[in-house]
């Protein structure tokens, strides 16, 4: 993802941000600069509920995107070492958990977790 994108969705994140905290914050005041656009009190639930969804949903494509690059980075560091152990007719599974066990990452449930994140990204390593 380019940086363009990575700041677009990080800029719209803090706008519905923004708009969904002073919604929740103002629900119902007569004085809410929401009476301009939404003359109904009870829209201000609407307005929030739909603002929280969309800084939900970007938060989960922000996380997703950080955690692809993250693991992307660590196999084009290791490129060499992968290129290396898969000549010597290692799988991936034995690649990821030699990266893993490097990192200091032994067990546990975010040790399986990223076993499997790394495993999917260097069977689309070349």
């Amino acid at each position: 993802m380019s940086k363009l994108t990575q700041y677009i969705i990080y800029g719209t994140t803090i706008a519905f941000g923004l708009v969904a905290m002073y919604s929740i914050l103002n629900a119902g005041n007569p004085e809410s600069f929401l009476r301009h656009i939404f003359p109904n009190p009870q829209s201000d639930i609407y307005v929030a509920g739909i603002s929280s969804l969309v800084v939900f949903v970007l938060g989960f494509v922000i996380s997703f995107t950080r955690d692809r690059e993250g693991f992307r980075n660590l196999i084009e560091m290791n490129g060499r070492r992968i290129r290396s152990m898969r000549s010597d007719g290692k799988s991936d599974a034995e690649i990821a958990d030699a990266i893993l066990a490097a990192m200091g990452s032994r067990r546990g449930y975010k040790h399986k977790m990223a076993r499997k994140k790394l495993i999917i990204y260097l069977s689309e390593f070349q």
